[in-house]
Parts: C-alpha cells; structure tokens; sequence
C-alpha cells in the first residue's frame, strides 16, 4: 500500500503516541482513500485524482484533551480538462490540514477516533476533494487558444444583427446600445 514505508498506512496505532508528538508521513493509492465497498473516484465535475495515483500524507499527530490533533499537509495530483479548449491538464492539490479526532466526534466538526487507532483516510479524503479546482482550468496555450471553438474567440461577433433577414428582440436594444457605445449620457 505503501511504496515509500510499507509499515505505515492511515490508521496510526494510538500508542505510538504515548511518548508525545508523532511525526506521520505515508504515500498511498488515491483507491485506498474508498469507502469501504466503494471505488469510486476522487472526483469533483470532471477534475479527478486517478485511483492509480499517489497521496503523499505528512502530520503531526498529538494526543491533546479529548482526542488527537493531525495537522500538516496533504498532496496529490489530479487531472482534468480544460474549461476552453478540452486539452487534458494536470495538477497538484495541497491541503493545510489541522483537524481535531474524537472518541465522539461533533458531525462536521471532528472525525472518529478508535479506542486503539486513529484512521486517517476520511480526513484526507475530503482534504484533497475541497482542494480540487472546480471552476474553469486555465488554458495552457497562449492567447488565442488554438483548440478554442470560433465561437468563444473574442474577435468573433456571433450572428451579425445587422442583417435585415434576421429579427432582433427589442429587449435587447439597450445591451446592443451599450456595447456599440451608443448610449445615453445622463
């Protein structure tokens, strides 16, 4: 499960920390980070992190009143299109976590925390989805994009207004107005 330290995954025996702070640092499968009969993906709209790639996970854990702190960063790649012209980009996501396991955790505030282990893998699940991006990818080409549709270069004008043939909604009149610079002063 583990490339870089097979002894260690995301459930961390609540005795290692009993000498005080612990450095945690493990490499998993995004897969690993499944709800148990579960394998779907890490996804959020159509940026994902492949089931096959890695999320390096590095804490401090410390056992504090009433539970375990975790704080420190999570990282894993993603891969996603782009928003304008659909060429498949990749990324990094990092998290800066700092969250607090308890034996009876406040729904949305705190994760479960075992009698013998903490388990990890629904913090860093949810890190990395809140990190995903979700709103438009930037194009990796230069301006104008090579693979952007005619439609959504900005030198296009759409349908020309201009031609009898074609009917304009009064309703936009005033917008027409504003964009050829023809409006009213007041």
């Amino acid at each position: 499960m583990n490339r870089r330290d097979p002894e260690r995954s995301l459930s961390v025996p609540l005795r290692l920390l009993e000498r005080g702070p612990l450095a945690w640092r493990a490499t998993v499968r995004a897969s690993d980070l499944a709800e148990p009969g579960d394998r779907s993906e890490l996804r959020i709209a159509d940026v994902e992190v492949p089931l096959d790639g890695d999320v390096d996970v590095e804490l401090t854990l410390e056992i504090i009143s009433g539970g375990l702190s975790a704080a420190g960063r999570i990282t894993a790649g993603w891969r996603g299109p782009c928003a304008r012209c659909w060429t498949l980009l990749e990324g990094e996501a990092r998290a800066d976590v700092r969250e607090v396991f308890a034996a009876a955790p406040r729904e949305g505030e705190q994760y479960q925390l075992h009698p013998e282990h903490a388990d990890l893998a629904p913090m860093v699940r949810e890190a990395i989805l809140l990190e995903l991006p979700i709103e438009a990818i930037g194009c990796p080409h230069p301006d104008p994009c090579p693979n952007r549709p005619s439609e959504l270069d900005p030198a296009h004008d759409g349908p020309a207004h201009d031609d009898p043939a074609e009917p304009t909604d009064p309703r936009w009149a005033p917008l027409e107005a504003l964009r050829r610079g023809e409006a009213e002063s007041p």
